[in-house]
C-alpha cells in the first residue's frame, strides 16, 4: 500500500521565538525543546479548530490529529535527528513533572491531561465495546476550565524541563532547509552516529540476523540496534523513484525482484515482512544504494536512502549483518 505525505519542510513551518522576556504560553514550547536540537516542525494547538492542515507534514499525521478532540492544550513537533540519550531524558523529564495538570508526551506531542494517561485500554467486555464506539461516534471534548488550567502551567512546566534537561545557558537551534539535500543529509552528524528518526521497520545489527529474528536475543558482542530507520512514506517515494511497478510485480506473484536492477534493496518491498542481510552480503547492498541515490529526485526518498546508507556503512564497520523488522 502506497502513502503520499508532504515534504517535512512544507508543513509547520515557524521561526523559533528568541525573545524570553516576552514569550507566550505556546511559545515557550519551541523555545525551550529548540535548545535540545532543531525543530524540523512544530505547532502548537489550545483548541480543535488550532489543527490546520497546512500544520502537518502528510495527510495521515493531520487525520490523526483531528481525530484527537480532547488533548488540549498541546504541542506537536519533530527534532531533527536528536540525540538518543536526550530523546530520553526528554521523556524522562516530561514523565516526573508535577504542575498544576498533567502533561504527557506521545505521538509526537506534548499535551495536558487531567491525569496520568493509559494509551492502549483492555477492550474485554461488551461495556468496553460499547464505551468505544459511543466515543468514535461522540467524540470527548476539552473541559474549557482545564485548558485555562494547562494554558496558565506551560511557563512553570517548560522552565522545569530547561531546568531538568540542563539548557538554561544553551542557546536556541534553527532548523536549515538545506540540511534535507541529499548533500546535507549526508554531512549532518558524524558517520557513524546514532539519532532518534525511526521509521517502519526495527533495524537491528547482527553477526547472525537470522538467528536474531528468531529468538531476538544478541548474537555477538558487537550486535546492537540503531534509533533511525526508513519510513513507509520514505519506502514508497524511494521505490516508485527508482520505477517500482507495484501493479506488474503482484500480478506476477513476486516473481523475480521489484527492482531488477536493485535485487538486494528488492528484498525491503514490504514494511509487514522482515528483511535480513547477511554479513557477506553488506557490501553488495551498499553498492546498491550507492548507485541508485545518483537517480533519487524526491526529497523522502533522498531521505530515506541516506538511512539506508548508513545502516550498510554501519553493519560494514562491525562487520555485521542486518535485520529489518517489520510491522
Amino acid at each position: 500500500m502506497l502513502g503520499v505525505a508532504a515534504p517535512l519542510s512544507m508543513a509547520g513551518e515557524h521561526s523559533i521565538p528568541k525573545d524570553r522576556a516576552n514569550l507566550t504560553a505556546g511559545e515557550w514550547f519551541p523555545y525551550v525543546l529548540s535548545k535540545i536540537g532543531p525543530l524540523e516542525w512544530w505547532n502548537f494547538a489550545a483548541s480543535h479548530k488550532d489543527v490546520r492542515r497546512d500544520e502537518y507534514p502528510s495527510d495521515w499525521s493531520y487525520n490523526l490529529a483531528k481525530q484527537n478532540t480532547w488533548e488540549f492544550p498541546r504541542f506537536c513537533f519533530s527534532l531533527f535527528r536528536p540525540k538518543p540519550e536526550l530523546f530520553a531524558a526528554l521523556f524522562g523529564a516530561v514523565d516526573k513533572y508535577k504542575g498544576e495538570v498533567v502533561w504527557s508526551m506521545h505521538d509526537g506531542c506534548i499535551g495536558a491531561m487531567p491525569g496520568r494517561p493509559t494509551f492502549y485500554p483492555t477492550l474485554s467486555t461488551p461495556q468496553d465495546f460499547e464505551n468505544l464506539a459511543s466515543a468514535i461516534q461522540n467524540p470527548p471534548k476539552p473541559d474549557p476550565d482545564f485548558v485555562k488550567r494547562a494554558m496558565s502551567d506551560i511557563p512553570r512546566f517548560c522552565l522545569y524541563l530547561e531546568t531538568a534537561l540542563g539548557l538554561t545557558e544553551k542557546p536556541t537551534q534553527d532548523f536549515d532547509q538545506e540540511w534535507l539535500t541529499a548533500e546535507g543529509l549526508a554531512h549532518c552528524g558524524g558517520e557513524f552516529d546514532d539519532f532518534v528518526e525511526r521509521g517502519s521497520w526495527s533495524v537491528f545489527l547482527a553477526r547472525q540476523p537470522d538467528k536474531y529474528g528468531h529468538d531476538f536475543k544478541p548474537t555477538s558482542s558487537d550486535d546492537r540496534s540503531i534509533n533511525f530507520g526508513i519510513s513507509m512514506f520514505e519506502h514508497d517515494a524511494l521505490f516508485i523513484d527508482l520505477g517500482a511497478d507495484w501493479t506488474k510485480y503482484q500480478q506476477s506473484g513476486g516473481a523475480g525482484p521489484i527492482l531488477p536492477n536493485y535485487p538486494l534493496l528488492s528484498r525491503l518491498d514490504d514494511i509487514s515482512n522482515d528483511a535480513v542481510y547477511q554479513p557477506t552480503e553488506v557490501n553488495g547492498l551498499l553498492a546498491e544504494l550507492l548507485r541508485l541515490q545518483e537517480a533519487l529526485k524526491d526529497p523522502q526518498a533522498i531521505r530515506g536512502a541516506d538511512k539506508l546508507v548508513r545502516t550498510a556503512r554501519w553493519a560494514q564497520k562491525l562487520q555485521v549483518g542486518i535485520y529489518f523488522g517489520g510491522q
